[in-house]
């Protein structure tokens, strides 16, 4: 079957999609790679067997990975297979899960490389089962989600009024609660927490990580909540340490957009109310409004000032490889953007 996923992007498979297997298809490249969940329940048949290495880890003991092998059975999920190891091959596995249908979100592991739910994802002819990543291991498959509780109580995710309550019923429109009401489809599973690069760098960076955000979210893009309350939580997210590389979306069970219904909107509340952290991103919307294209050099005098004389060295490789142009800067280049560029930008509210 040949199915076309939007521009440049055509492709055939071995078997019909389904609707939601179609729309699972057109993200992140699930159809090129044979990885919908059709094409994946195709590979097996009952009785078949499946090979499982589960990396294990007693804290009071030895470390490694672990061969098992489970007998298929249709409709089979990764949890049914940890399930018949834990029956048959190993009394001792330690793995969470409590609901077993998509609910709450303490079965994440990953499965061959990529973040899943163990009770929703289909398993595999051959599957490596590991715990989440960037939070300590408890033991096997058992992670703390202590760092990620802490941050979410640092960060206060309640509605605090700064007026008295009007009244039920409270009007709330769609376009004021659209982001909001998003990320209260979390199940604060974890998922984007051990995707995301940025929280891997460790103690490199103060981003809080995608999870937590989300959770911060719900409240924070609520029209209801005292934006001073929301400005001092802001200051502890180091959101603008997040490089968008949708990693957290693509993981994300619930199909939340993190980054562009999540991050984003967060970004431009902390640009409003904490505009010393948004330093970088102020500058560039202010230098593309006046000169309708992005001028490196330009941005780098604003966010940095003089320190960029501090680093000369740095400064001539970046000229040498045309990634700057001093000229252009000098004499305020402009493009037949930049009024167009100008008048959306200030438009929004977003140009100084």
């Amino acid at each position: 079957m040949k199915y076309d996923l939007g521009p440049g992007r055509k492709i055939e498979t071995a078997v019909p999609l389904a609707p939601m297997d179609l729309e699972q298809a057109r993200r992140l490249g699930q159809a090129e790679c044979q990885d919908t969940l059709a094409a994946r329940n195709t590979r097996l048949t009952e009785g078949d067997v499946l090979t499982l290495r589960i990396k294990r880890f007693d804290p009071e003991g030895s470390a490694g990975y672990q061969e098992y092998r489970a007998p298929y059975r249709k409709w089979m999920r990764v949890l049914d297979a940890l399930n018949w190891v834990a029956e048959n091959d190993a009394s001792d596995l330690a793995y969470r899960w409590f609901c077993g249908s998509k609910m709450c979100g303490t079965c994440a592991v990953r499965m061959n490389g990529r973040e899943v739910l163990a009770c929703w994802e289909a398993v595999e002819p051959e599957m490596t089962i590991e715990p989440l990543r960037n939070l300590p291991v408890i033991r096997d498959l058992v992670v703390d989600r202590a760092p990620f509780e802490r941050k979410v109580a640092e960060l206060e995710p309640w509605i605090e009024r700064p007026s008295r309550y009007p009244g039920f019923p409270e009007p709330l429109s769609h376009r004021e609660m659209k982001n909001a009401s998003k990320a209260l489809d979390c199940i604060a599973c974890m998922c984007c927490y051990s995707a995301c690069p940025v929280i891997g760098l460790g103690d490199l960076t103060d981003f809080a990580g995608p999870a937590p955000l989300v959770q911060f979210a719900q409240t924070a893009l609520d029209p209801r909540t005292d934006q001073e309350k929301v400005r001092k939580s802001l200051k502890l997210t180091g959101i603008f340490n997040c490089v968008s590389c949708y990693k957290c979306e693509e993981v994300c069970p619930a199909n939340i957009p993190i980054v562009s219904m999540v991050i984003e909107p967060l970004k431009a509340r902390a640009a409003a109310l904490v505009p010393e952290m948004a330093k970088h991103s102020l500058a560039l919307r202010a230098i593309v409004a006046a000169r309708g294209r992005v001028d490196p050099s330009a941005l780098m005098f604003r966010v940095q000032g003089l320190r960029v004389l501090g680093n000369l060295p740095r400064a001539l490789r970046l000229l040498l490889r045309g990634k700057i142009d001093p000229i252009k800067t000098l004499f305020r280049r402009t493009t037949e953007a930049a009024g167009a560029a100008s008048r959306i930008l200030r438009k929004q509210g977003r140009a100084p």
